[in-house]
Parts: structure tokens; sequence; C-alpha cells
């Protein structure tokens, strides 16, 4: 489900129609949770199918194990944003790049999302056919291409997303039509594109008349379409007034059902006069446009099962289709009484077993009341033939719901040495690995061991390394991902340990291990020097300097970890370290800093690294994670950073400082809260009473000093 871009829905396709909004899915930025219990709804999906995921992933795994499509291995598509997701998780988007590689990006068409879609194929196929009739005068021809060029302009003037930059819409031209065209097929062209001006205009009265008088014309191609067109007519008047500015639909109360009902039976009438026609595949499809617009969910559910039934797997086209199926159906108020059949009843029951969110996070509105143990175990007759995906949803429901990991062991048997996996089958083996985990069954790891080899779908095999790892990190072995003989290929899986959780030994040998990609090994020694540095661990500091190597990256920005880009390690040997207050390079700084921790030259200028390199607002993820997560365990590095602030209020305090190093002392600390009022030092807030006190004293006592002169403001 997808809560983000709404795409105004306002028009019709041919051969699709257009997205109306939906719940809630992948299209805003987000870090993946990195636990296997995904209850909740965030951002991204796995390849285990469950309720986090988003509704459109879950369906079209099961879609793809129609055609063995999810144990085959693939490409993994190129990420732009979301390298935090690793292989582990993806979104809608990156999902359908690996499952969907023929799949065109989104139409940038101007009139995409409403009516005016069809104008550009419509002029075309119009060409087309006026050269096709022999019997049209050339002048004429000439004529009439060129006047199909005036419904451009109409289109501009209605379009979804066409106003004046004063906010007003536009004002609609008037076409002014050949008057020289006096054949026969002549003048029914020009009359088709008057009753085309007239649809795009939104005059649907003049539309249907138009299009009506066409129902005898000679020429083949403008009887068919003006035949076709009646129908889009009656469906563009239905919906006219039930989407609001922003493309909100406002239900069925808010469509006019009599022209829905027109535009259904046009549609019947159009698929008997043409059951192959041109626009075949686009009436079909429009046929369930009016279903969701009449509000006949049932009627819609079945269609969808049986289109996703004769739908190519793999294809664009299944693409398309899961994302109108989730954005008609599965959000439709009252669906749960209208799906009745397995493929999107098992789909629509995951999303109902979702939590309504943790605590301190938005918990979305799906449109569906939660899935109790009775309405599932009434369910049971739907699923007949498909037990193995009806004891998935069982088990789904006992571990999520139910809080019975026991009753996922006796639904899902043991299958973990298969040596290829479908999705549902890697799904139930993955809820039984959680199941083993909840339980802290002894044979945990053994399972893991052998469910990695066979995960050989996209996504999978990181999923399943992801369910050691954690195994792993709460028996307090995590230094086991890194051994010689682990199975733990998936690179993020040890990046989110190198940075949270191992230790110096760790962290240096895998700076060193020329099997390990460059990222890696480049965060492994950032990370030991970082926490060297900011912990006070000078000598060590000093000691592992000499593994930068020469001109290593010092641009690449603190944001390494979700970007991708290379790690900026040489800061620590390329760094900026003095502005205004002489200092040394960083080594030599921190060489004072070994002989004497507290060193007041050394802590200013150990500040002033920090401050110019940013790493003010850097925490190498210190921040706390949610329990059970990667990276979530106990950290192997032991002390705590020490935050320049704090090296400012020491020297303060300190008797032996100059008065030149406490002026500077307290000049920075006074500049921690600059302009917002919030420390930026990473020590404990001071009130402003106490920053007022601080610029008195530095103003008072050490006014003759630069910095007493230079500071105005305290904040």
């Amino acid at each position: 489900m997808r809560m983000g871009r709404l795409a105004g829905a306002l028009g019709l396709a041919l051969g699709a129609w257009a997205a109306g909004p939906a719940g809630a899915s992948s299209d805003f930025g987000c870090s993946p949770g990195w636990t296997l219990d995904r209850n909740g709804f965030d951002c991204s999906s796995s390849a285990a199918m469950g309720p986090g995921n988003d509704t459109r992933v879950n369906l079209a795994l099961l879609l793809r194990d129609r055609a063995g499509l999810a144990s085959r291995p693939g490409n993994y598509p190129v990420m732009e944003w979301d390298y935090g997701f690793g292989r582990n998780y993806f979104d809608w988007h990156l999902f359908s790049q690996a499952s969907y590689p023929a799949r065109p990006e989104q139409d940038a068409d101007d009139y995409y999302g409403s009516r005016c879609i069809s104008l550009k194929g419509g002029d075309t196929a119009f060409a087309a056919a006026l050269a096709a009739n022999a019997k049209l005068p050339g002048a004429e021809r000439e004529a009439l291409l060129a006047a199909r060029a005036q419904l451009a302009p109409i289109c501009m003037a209605f379009g979804a997303s066409y106003w004046l930059s004063d906010g007003k819409e536009r004002s609609a031209p008037t076409p002014a039509w050949p008057v020289n065209v006096a054949s026969k097929p002549g003048m029914d062209f020009a009359a088709y594109l008057a009753a085309s001006a007239a649809f795009y205009g939104e005059d649907w009265n003049a539309a249907r008349s138009g299009f009506a008088g066409l129902a005898k014309a000679g020429d083949p191609w403008v009887r068919e379409t003006a035949r076709y067109m009646q129908a889009r007519v009656e469906l563009n008047a239905a919906q006219a007034r039930a989407f609001d500015e922003w493309g909100f639909f406002g239900g069925t109360e808010k469509t006019d059902q009599d022209a829905a009902r027109r535009a259904g039976q046009a549609l019947v009438d159009y698929l008997k006069a043409y059951p192959k026609g041109a626009y075949a595949a686009s009436a079909k499809g429009l046929q369930r446009r009016v279903l969701w617009l009449g509000g006949d969910l049932a009627g819609l559910s079945d269609a969808y099962e049986a289109l996703l039934g004769a739908t190519l797997p793999g294809s664009p086209a299944e693409a398309l289709l899961i994302e109108e199926v989730d954005n008609k159906l599965l959000l439709a108020t009252g669906a749960e009484s209208a799906i009745d059949t397995p493929l999107l009843l098992a789909t629509y029951d995951l999303m109902r077993m979702r939590s309504s969110g943790d605590e301190g996070e938005v918990a979305f509105d799906y449109g569906a009341k939660p899935i109790d143990e009775a309405e599932l175990a009434a369910q049971e007759q739907i699923f007949k033939g498909r037990e193995d995906l009806y004891q998935f949803l069982r088990a789904t429901w006992s571990f999520y719901i139910g809080g019975n990991a026991q009753d996922v062991l006796a639904r899902i048997p043991d299958a973990s040495a298969t040596t290829a996996h479908s999705a549902l089958d890697f799904s139930r083996q993955m809820l039984r690995g959680q199941a083993l985990a909840a339980l802290r069954d002894p044979g945990e790891e053994a399972f893991w061991r052998r469910l990695i080899p066979g995960s050989s779908g996209l996504y999978q095999r990181p999923a399943a390394e992801l369910g050691l790892a954690l195994h792993w990190q709460q028996a307090g072995k995590a230094e086991k991902i890194f051994g010689a003989d682990s199975p733990v290929s998936e690179t993020m899986i040890r990046k989110i340990l190198i940075a949270r959780t191992v230790g110096p030994d760790i962290l240096r040998r895998e700076a060193g291990n020329a099997a390990r990609p460059d990222a890696e090994r480049q965060l492994a020694l950032f990370t030991l020097l970082y926490k060297q540095l900011s912990r006070g661990f000078y000598g060590g500091f000093l000691k592992d300097l000499p593994l930068v190597p020469a001109g290593a990256d010092t641009e690449a920005g603190l944001w390494w970890l979700e970007t991708g880009q290379t790690i900026p390690v040489g800061l620590f040997t390329a760094g900026r370290f003095s502005d205004g207050y002489t200092c040394p390079k960083l080594g030599q700084t921190v060489a004072l800093l070994a002989k004497n921790a507290r060193d007041v030259k050394g802590r200013l200028c150990l500040g002033d690294f920090y401050r110019l390199n940013g790493f003010d607002d850097f925490s190498l993820y210190s921040d706390a994670e949610r329990a059970g997560a990667l990276g979530s365990g106990k950290e192997a590095f032991s002390g705590t950073p020490i935050a320049r602030g704090t090296f400012y209020r020491s020297i303060m305090a300190d008797p032996g400082a100059a008065p030149a190093d406490k002026a500077y002392a307290l000049y920075r600390a006074v500049r921690c809260y600059a302009p917002s009022g919030i420390n930026g030092c990473g020590d404990e807030n001071v009130p402003i009473e106490q920053r007022r006190a601080w610029f008195q004293t530095l103003k008072q006592q050490y006014g003759n000093t630069r910095w007493a002169r230079g500071l105005e403001y305290y904040w």
C-alpha cells in the first residue's frame, strides 16, 4: 500500500486507468528496521512475505511463484539513494526494477492522470486513418491533420496540471475547424474532431451527441472509435465530480451512477460489436473502472483474480495490474466482505495482520479491520487446494498476533535444506526460523545454516543470512559473522555491525582484509580511528593512523552508510585542523593528548578538528536501535564518546589553563548554541542563564582577547 505522491485520477488511459490515492507505501525515504519480526509497515519489504511488506510486493511474490520466477537468480537493480537497504530490503520501485526489467519508466506525458493521456496516441491513430481512407481528397486530408493539433490547447486548459502562474485555470480556446471540407468522409472526420474537442473540454452533452451521430460513419476507424468514445464520455461524466483537486476519490456517493451504468452498457456494446477491436483491451480495463465507481467490490475482486491468472508472469502488464489491484481493491472500505479468492485474500489477510504502530510511531489507517483467528479459520474452504498458503497465513497470525511461536513449528515443517525455494516456501521457512529464535531453540543456528545455501532467488539469501547474524548477535557471538567460515556474505550486514557493535581487533582485521569490498574496509578503518579518537584512546589511534592510505578521500561526507559513497577516512590525516586558534595537524594534537589527556591545547585543537570536519552532528549510529535489531547488541568497543563541549567546560574550570585558552573555551562554549539555541557540541544542554554567564565572563575577564571582541551575542 502506498502513501506519498498522489496521482490525479480524473481521466482514463487507453488500456489502463489512472491510479487514485492509496494507503502507506515506500514513496518516501526511511531506514529499514533490520529485524526479521516485521509486523508493522514501514517503507521497505523483504523476500519473506509478511504483514510488514508492501502489499504489492506480497502479491507479486505470489504471482511470480506460478512460473517459478521467485527462486531464480537475477540482477540486483542499481540503487540511487537507498543504499541503507543493502540487499535485504527494497521498496516497490527497486522490486519492480529487479522483477520486471522490461517495464518502461512511467510515462512522463504532460497529461498523465487525465483523460488527455490518450491525446498523443490519438494523434497517431487519426493520421493513420486519414492516410488509409482512399476516398478522402488530399487537400482535405492535410486540412484535417492540421486541425487535429487544435485539441492540444484544450487539454492545456482543462488538463490535470496546467495552470497560469497566478494560480488561475486557463480558458479553453475555441477551435477553428476547416470550412473547405465537403466530402462525406471528410465531414465525418471533422465531426469526430468536434466531438473530441467537446470530450477534452468536459462538455459531455456535446460529446455524447457528437460521437453518437457517427454511428453510421462510412470510415471504419471513425465508426469504431466513436463507438468506443461513447463509453469514455459516460465514464468521465460519471467521475467528473468524484475527485477533489488533489485526486482523492470521494466515494460512490460522489459518482454519477446513472452515467456509470451507461458507460458499462456502452462498453458491453462495443465489445459485442468489436470483440477483437483496436480498443478491446482498453474496454475490458474500463469495465473494471465501472465496477469500482459503482462500488461492486465483489465483481471487481473476481475480475482481478481472473485477470491475474491470465497475465504473463514477470511481464510489465503484471506489474501495472498489481498496482491497479492495490489502489482500487485492497484499500477499499468493505473489501473484507468482497474478496473471496485465494490469491487476493492471502494478500489482504497479511495486510490485516499489521500492528497499528509501536508506541510513538504513526499508525497508518489501512481501511480494513484487523483479522481475528475465528475469521481466518472460517476461510479454510476458500484455500482448498492451497493448503500450504493457508497454513502460512495461520502460522503468521499465530506468530504476530497470537504470540504462539510453537504453533508456527506445528504448521510449517522444516524444509530448510531444499535446494531452491519458491517465494511461499521461502516465506514459510523464514517464519519457522523466527519461531525458533523466539523459542530460543538450540537448533536455530543449524536451521539458518541449512536455509542459506538454497536461498537462490533475488533478496532471499541476504534475508536468511540476517537470520543467522541476528542469532549470533543474540548469543553474544557477533564476531562469528566475520569468521573465515561464515556464510554471511551480505556486506550491509557486516557494515552495520562494524559501525555499531564489534571491537577494535575485528575492526583492525577487517580494515586490512583484502577479500572485503573497499567501502567495507574503509568503514572498518574509519570506525576504528573514530572510536579510538572520540573515546580518548589516543595511543591506539596513533598506532593505527598509518593504516590510512595516501590520498584517502576527505570529501565524501559523513553520511556514508546511507549513501554508499566513499568513506572519508582521509579526514584523519588530511582534514582541516585550524581556523583562527593556532593548532598543529591532528597527529601532533593527538600526540599531545597521548602524553597528557588533559592537555589544554590538545583538547581545544581536537575540538576544532571535530567542528571543522563535520563531526558535531555525527554519531556513527550510536543512537539506540529497536531491541533485537541488527546492531542493537552490546558494543564490544569500550569507553564512551567525549563531546567537545565537555572539553570547553573542563578547561573553564582548570586553574592551570592560560587566559587566552580559557577565553577560547568560553567563546566556543557559547557558540555551541549558535544560531538556534540548541547545543551542537554533543554534551548536555545548559540553560540560557549559564550561557549568559559564560558570555559575561568572557567580556569582563578576557575582554582584551580577540575571542571576546569577536562575540557579540549569546544564544
